[in-house]
C-alpha cells in the first residue's frame, strides 16, 4: 500500500523536481562507487605484492612468451604475404608461357562404368567384351582404367557392345614414366605367364635406373599419348637389364593379377 501511495507521488511530482532529485541521489552515491573502484584496485595491488618470487617469474616468463609469439605472428604474416606475391608472379609467368607458346590445355576426362561381358585369354590375344557400345557414345582408341591402374584400349564398338585389348597383347604399346621422373619411356604388353601373371616390357630406360624385387620401381602413364591421363599405375619393375646398344636398359613389367578376374571396368571419354 505505501509502495503504491510513493508510486503514485513520485508520478504528480513536476519533471524538474525529479531531475533535481535524480541528480542528488547520484551525487549521495557517487563517494560508495568510487571508494568500490579503489577498494578492488587496491585489492589486486596487494594480491600481486603478496605474489611469491616463482609466482612473479612464472608471470615475466609468460609476459615474454606472449611478446615472442607475438612477433613470430608478425614475422609469418610477412612471409605468407611474400610467398602469396611470388605464387601470383609464377602464374601470370605460366600463363604467359602458354599463350606464348601456344601451349594445349591440359587434357581432361569423365568417367564411365561398363560391365564385363566375356573374356578371352588366348596365348597370342587377351580381350575383353563390355555391354556398352556406340550407344553409350564409346569410340575406338579410348583408355580402360580399373582400380589397379591400366586395363586396355577399346579396339571395336558395336551398337551396344565393344571390345578392349588388354594391356598384356603384344600390340599394346604406350609412352610411360617412372614415378617421379619425367624422362619417357616405352610400355609394351608381353601376354600372360603360366600361372596367370600378366606382364609386359619396358624399353627405352636410361642407365641411371635401378630396381630390385626389395626396392622395386613403379611405371605409370604418361599424357604424351593422349589416351590415358598421366600418373596412373601400369605396373611393378623389378629387375632391369643393359639393352643391345648399352644406353639404355629394358625389364619386364609384373601388372596387377586382378587383371584377368575384373567384372567392370572404367573408360576415359575424353572432354572437348
Amino acid at each position: 500500500m505505501y509502495l503504491g501511495f510513493f508510486f503514485l507521488l513520485w508520478w504528480g511530482l513536476p519533471a524538474a523536481f525529479k531531475v533535481v532529485i535524480s541528480s542528488s541521489f547520484d551525487e549521495f552515491h557517487a563517494p560508495l562507487w568510487d571508494l568500490s573502484t579503489r577498494v578492488k584496485d587496491l585489492t589486486n595491488y596487494w594480491g600481486h605484492m603478496t605474489d611469491s618470487k616463482k609466482t612473479l617469474i612464472e608471470k615475466g616468463k609468460k609476459l615474454q612468451r606472449i611478446g615472442r609469439n607475438h612477433n613470430l605472428q608478425i614475422q609469418s604474416l610477412g612471409i605468407l604475404q611474400g610467398e602469396e606475391e611470388r605464387l601470383h608472379r609464377l602464374q601470370n609467368n605460366i600463363q604467359h608461357l602458354q599463350n606464348t607458346l601456344n601451349l594445349d590445355a591440359k587434357a581432361s576426362y569423365s568417367s564411365l562404368v561398363a560391365r564385363i561381358s566375356r573374356r578371352t585369354f588366348s596365348s597370342w590375344w587377351q580381350s575383353i567384351g563390355l555391354r556398352k557400345g556406340k550407344d553409350a557414345l564409346l569410340s575406338e582408341g579410348l583408355g580402360v582404367i580399373s582400380h589397379n591402374g591400366v586395363v586396355g584400349r577399346v579396339t571395336s564398338v558395336g551398337s551396344r557392345m565393344s571390345e578392349v585389348e588388354l594391356i598384356t597383347n603384344t600390340s599394346f604399346r604406350v609412352v610411360a614414366h617412372f614415378a617421379g621422373d619425367n624422362r619417357p619411356v616405352t610400355f609394351q604388353g608381353n601376354g600372360i605367364l603360366p600361372g596367370g601373371t600378366p606382364t609386359g616390357i619396358v624399353f627405352d630406360v636410361p642407365q641411371d635406373f635401378t630396381a630390385s624385387p626389395e626396392e622395386p620401381l613403379t611405371l605409370t602413364t604418361s599424357s604424351l599419348g593422349e589416351t590415358f591421363p598421366r600418373g596412373l599405375i601400369i605396373g611393378e619393375v623389378r629387375e632391369l637389364e643393359g639393352g643391345e646398344n648399352g644406353l639404355f636398359k629394358t625389364g619386364q613389367v609384373i601388372l596387377s593379377n586382378d587383371l584377368c578376374q575384373l567384372q567392370e571396368v572404367t573408360l576415359l571419354l575424353p572432354i572437348e
